[in-house]
């Protein structure tokens, strides 16, 4: 165990300092994930249009707190994996990671993670800005904090897993970014990105409560807005390790057949 936690300490210390070079690029990429912000300025302008000043029960103000939610949310759960795997793979570069002692998934898990603790102060900056703007209120029970960010470890983790098995499909293909764009979207919409999953026709509703979508994004941000119940957090939370579990074989799968038909120069 010794080993095993110096093993630990030493590769995100490592994953950590890379990621600290790179403190400004950080910044961009979370100020260039704007869409849930615009969907709230679209849909507290339809709240404001109202006669009653609501849609379906959201005032102006519960709008600012879900988007602005799930927009905290999202920047828990970026993933780049599946662009680095495809470079990695085509260019050969995958290679000299073979030969090291560990699966290069934890390489690029440890630089996930590295990034999530330098983003997290310019993050909660730029959340007090936006709830001092807009009004936002959120929830003042105590118990939904842990429960929101077990949900996003949850989320993200899932999420790590099934970017990396689309990173895979590079052994096979000549670009996965095809594939990369047809999840987001669906991870986007029935995630709540665009409204809340209750907008949804009920149709929508019944698919999606059957994807880990809307446990990673929607349903952390309801809890924030107060909006949603501790059973509710519990049902999601045990909905996200069935998938979590799913996308875990079904990466390793995925791994294996892909190293079998890998043929770069060093492999």
């Amino acid at each position: 165990m010794k080993w095993l936690w110096h093993k630990v300490r030493v590769l995100f210390a490592t994953r950590f300092a890379e990621m600290a070079e790179y403190r400004a690029e950080i910044v961009i990429w979370m100020l260039s994930g704007t869409l849930s912000i615009v969907m709230m300025l679209v849909w507290m302008a339809q709240a404001q249009s109202r006669p009653d000043g609501t849609v379906n029960g959201y005032a102006p103000a519960e709008f600012a707190t879900y988007f602005i939610s799930t927009w905290f949310v999202a920047q828990l759960l970026v993933v780049w994996v599946a662009w680095e795997l495809d470079i990695e793979i085509r260019q050969g570069l995958l290679s000299p990671k073979l030969l090291r002692p560990m699966d290069p998934m934890w390489h690029h898990y440890a630089s996930h993670v590295a990034e999530r603790l330098v983003r997290i102060l310019p993050m909660l900056a730029l959340l007090g800005l936006m709830t001092w703007f807009s009004g936002a209120r959120f929830s003042g029970e105590l118990w939904v904090y842990p429960a929101v960010l077990g949900l996003s470890v949850l989320g993200f983790t899932a999420r790590f897993l099934w970017e990396y098995t689309i990173g895979l499909l590079a052994f096979w293909t000549e670009s996965n970014t095809s594939f990369q764009e047809l999840v987001w979207l669906v991870y986007a919409a029935l995630g709540g990105m665009f409204a809340p999953l209750s907008f949804y026709p009920t149709w929508v509703q019944d698919i999606a409560r059957w994807t880990p979508f809307p446990y990673m994004l929607g349903l952390p941000a309801q809890l924030l807005a107060g909006k949603a119940t501790s059973e509710q957090a519990w049902q999601g939370a045990g909905v996200l390790l069935v998938w979590l579990v799913i996308f875990w074989f079904l990466r390793a799968a995925v791994w294996r057949a892909g190293l079998r038909k890998y043929g770069a120069v060093g492999a």
